[in-house]
């Protein structure tokens, strides 16, 4: 039998209560943080960064380059001009001007075994020349530097003589002869031929003659109107022009082709009669 004291209240009932209000309490205990977990936190604002200063961009630095050494101006070649002989001569001076370090070139069509006289003359005596065939062969080397040149023709062609220039702008002249063989009749030993010096060039002719032949040469007019020049192709000079006489007789030294010039007085027109003798 239990003791049922009212100074004691009955306990089931309020254990009942308080087991019905555990849940109650335990999603009150709860809640809080469910709801803050549901709830999103609102985020601060992002905090805008200070703009950057845009780099400055430095000039590159200049890196001096030595000046370029200015280098010489070329100078034009002109085109090649045709050296003709007028009728009745052996002989073409052509003048002109040429630069430093310029070529100037001349072409002139001549036959198998002739005789080709070229003389060159400029103030400082510094223009000098060459000669070449079709074929690119060198007849005479420009880095000989030659003013004057004389050469028995291999073929008959056209030949390109090359004039270049000196240290210094000049004019020149360059004088080109060709001569006029002197064949005898068969069995002769002497030939006389008639001739003039148009426009008072030199009128050259050339002889084929052996070695200790004497020769003789003479001509019909005064020497003050025309004298003679006569010299060995490969050897020079036999009679210098300088001596300023009408005749000559002399023995040969070698076997070649020697050359006897009739030479007008002041550049005139003489006419003339040249008597070449051979024994």
């Amino acid at each position: 039998m239990i003791n049922k004291r009212p100074d004691r209240p009955f306990r089931k009932p309020i254990m009942t209560a308080s087991l019905a209000m555990l849940p109650i309490l335990l999603m009150s205990c709860s809640l809080p943080g469910l709801l803050a977990a549901a709830t999103p936190t609102p985020q601060p604002s992002p905090t805008a960064l200070p703009p950057q200063d845009t780099p400055t961009q430095m000039p590159p630095t200049a890196t001096l380059q030595p000046s370029p050494t200015p280098m010489p101006t070329a100078t034009a070649t002109p085109a090649p001009e045709s050296i003709v002989f007028a009728a009745g001569t052996t002989a073409a001076v052509e003048q002109g001007t040429i630069s430093p370090n310029q070529m100037r070139a001349y072409t002139l069509s001549a036959g198998a075994n002739q005789p080709m006289i070229l003389l060159l003359s400029s103030p400082n005596n510094d223009v000098y020349m060459g000669v070449t065939e079709p074929n690119g062969n060198i007849l005479l080397d420009p880095a000989k530097k030659w003013t004057d040149w004389q050469w028995l023709l291999p073929k008959t062609e056209v030949y390109t003589i090359q004039v270049y220039g000196g240290s210094t702008a000049g004019d020149y002249t360059l004088t080109t002869k060709v001569a006029q063989r002197i064949n005898f009749a068969s069995g002769a030993t002497s030939a006389t031929l008639d001739g003039s010096t148009p426009k008072g060039y030199v009128f050259t002719y050339a002889i084929a003659c052996k070695a200790s032949q004497v020769m003789s040469v003479s001509l019909n007019v005064p020497a003050s109107q025309a004298s003679l020049d006569i010299f060995g192709l490969a050897t020079g000079s036999l009679l210098s022009s300088g001596s300023k006489v009408n005749t000559w007789t002399g023995s040969l030294p070698s076997t070649q082709d020697y050359i006897i010039e009739v030479i007008p007085g002041g550049g005139q027109v003489v006419n003339y009669s040249l008597t070449v003798t051979v024994n």
